[in-house]
């Protein structure tokens, strides 16, 4: 479910230009430390200010928190918000390579396990058929999201014409936009940290009319609207990056319910690319 509590640095932003300038000196470092902040103390937080551990307690009640202790139960909750540097101040030096291993697998089965329980099955068929009819399909992803968008934009284009990353390589942004046309589909791979432009993006296909279906991780403010097609992905990774094994597994899945929905004009198309890639002598 998406992150409804005001984070941190929400709460910190919602009365920075009330704090005294003690209490804004502390204000400052955390900001700056929000990555790992779960791996500081209050005394340490405090010691890089210059301030009091009294200054600090008032600081931290002040902006929500009974205790500097609550506020570092919630950086760990914000974990999945953070970018790698923030896992990689958890990591225990003296753990065994079998534990790590063991861990990692069992993040990954949980990320698949939960994520298809997490389904609608009527939300993916609907997608599908969605991706199957339209005119064209345009498949954005940013950052983390990039490898799987270009992973579903592969498959896609391997059952029917018509299907592009978005920004495509060899255009600008803004003339790939004004390409985007009522009744294309636009897939969003939307996962944490997102890229500013991403928004950008998805102003653009409502505004051009394009019908969109969001591929997107959980504890993030959404970008999908009433009436958008959203298919949440959960990426936890057991230490330093997140997993996408759950991601790439229902695009795998949403390409072949594409392809039971497009049926002989599927087939005709696959059929064709391997005759090509036949007279080609491209595959080994």
């Amino acid at each position: 479910m998406p992150w409804t509590k005001p984070t941190i640095q929400e709460s910190i932003l919602a009365v920075y230009d009330q704090l005294p300038p003690s209490e804004r000196k502390l204000a400052d470092i955390t900001l700056s430390k929000l990555n790992s902040l779960a791996s500081y103390s209050a005394t340490e937080l405090a010691g890089e200010a210059q301030v009091s551990k009294a200054t600090a307690a008032r600081f931290f009640r002040r902006v929500g928190y009974p205790s500097f202790s609550q506020a570092r139960r919630q950086a760990r909750a914000e974990a999945h918000m953070a970018s790698p540097l923030y896992a990689l101040a958890g990591v225990d030096a003296k753990e065994r390579p079998t534990d790590a291993l063991s861990r990692h697998l069992a993040t990954d089965i949980r990320n698949l396990s939960e994520t298809f329980q997490l389904q609608n099955a009527s939300t993916l068929a609907n997608a599908a058929l969605a991706i199957a009819k339209a005119p064209r399909v345009r498949v954005a992803g940013m950052r983390n999201g990039h490898f799987v968008a270009l992973y579903a934009a592969n498959l896609l284009a391997q059952l029917r014409e018509g299907v592009e990353p978005l920004p495509t390589s060899a255009m600008t942004l803004a003339e790939d936009l004004a390409s985007i046309e009522t009744g294309d589909v636009v897939i969003v791979v939307d996962f944490r940290r997102r890229a500013a432009m991403l928004q950008t993006i998805v102003q653009a296909a409502r505004t051009a009319g394009a019908s969109l279906v969001f591929l997107s991780g959980a504890g993030m403010a959404a970008l999908s609207r009433p009436g958008d097609l959203v298919v949440t992905c959960l990426t936890d990774g057991s230490s330093l990056f997140d997993s996408y094994v759950a991601a790439v597994s229902i695009v795998n899945f949403l390409a072949a319910s594409v392809a039971r929905e497009l049926g002989k004009g599927g087939r005709k198309r696959l059929e064709a690319i391997e005759k090509l890639h036949e007279v080609l002598g491209d595959l080994r």
